[in-house]
């Protein structure tokens, strides 16, 4: 099993203006310029491959995610879609997983678990399927 913490607000840093706090998601992603898109991938890549250890899942594995929200108002399914992406990626780039194709992908469940505006989050467990 491999558990995984994500944040769900990502800042994209800018060199001539004040830097932009985003809602990590689909519909963020679907619109922002693909320099964003690349940067925010690459960090949440970067911060997966922190918590890893010398795991690896060489058979089939299951996602499950729990989001911890800041504002009632935001749209779980978009956030978890886009986490479960990055995370999907991450775990194939890292050797940790053969592969993110429904052969060995087994599905995703996510449950919102409760509101947190200190520390809004997705914890994601990764649990091999036998």
């Amino acid at each position: 099993m491999i558990d995984i913490e994500l944040p769900i607000y990502w800042t994209q840093e800018f060199k001539t203006k004040n830097n932009k706090t985003v809602l990590v998601g689909m519909n963020w992603y679907r619109n922002a310029f693909y320099h964003a898109q690349n940067s925010m991938k690459k960090e949440f890549s970067a911060l997966v491959a922190d918590q890893l250890e010398s795991d690896v899942v060489p058979n089939q594995f299951r996602l499950n995610i729990s989001l911890y929200y800041k504002n009632a108002s935001c749209d779980g399914a978009n956030i978890v879609a886009l986490v479960e992406k990055f995370v999907l990626d991450a775990l194939q780039e890292n050797n940790v997983i053969t592969n993110d194709n429904v052969k060995y992908h087994m599905g995703t469940t996510w449950s919102v678990i409760e509101q947190d505006k200190e520390n809004p989050r997705c914890l994601i467990n990764v649990s091999e399927v036998k």
